[in-house]
């Protein structure tokens, strides 16, 4: 289930000029447009963004999002804005245990970024530290 909604305001990319300053403002931007719309969040409700991707093509800047909430749901945000559109976003529910929507045929969009420490992090969400990796000890010898 999806909803798409548009703004008749432009996002801009706020002038940002490190990447990850930038893309924190596009997540800001989708969840603006995204808390106008039936599934009921808004930015404070955002635990953690899992996953980013971003394209810019001409003056088209896109950005797919999929991020966890307080609650435990998790969502696909799907953003673009552009200079002659009105910025509009696609809000996708996820289950839990879905992977992230494949990139398509075409190939030309850019791979999901999972590193998101430092994004999560400007976006002033707490450090959620990643699951402790099972440690397996050898059995003791036999004799």
């Amino acid at each position: 289930m999806s909803v798409m909604l548009d703004c008749l305001t432009n996002a801009s990319d706020s002038g940002a000029r490190d990447p990850l300053d930038r893309e924190a403002g596009l997540i800001r931007r989708a969840f603006e447009l995204a808390a106008t719309q039936p599934y009921g969040f808004t930015f404070e409700d955002l635990e953690q963004v899992e996953a980013y991707r971003t394209q810019r093509a001409a003056d088209v800047t896109s950005l797919g999002c999929v991020a966890s909430l307080t609650d435990g749901r998790r969502f696909h945000l799907a953003y673009v804005a552009g200079p002659q559109l009105s910025d509009f976003v696609t809000v996708t529910q996820m289950v839990t245990t879905q992977p992230f929507p494949s990139i398509g045929a075409s190939g030309r969009v850019s791979p999901w970024i999972d590193d998101v420490a430092e994004l999560n992090h400007r976006l002033g969400l707490p450090l959620i530290p990643p699951p402790p990796v099972p440690v397996i000890l050898p059995l003791p010898a036999r004799h």
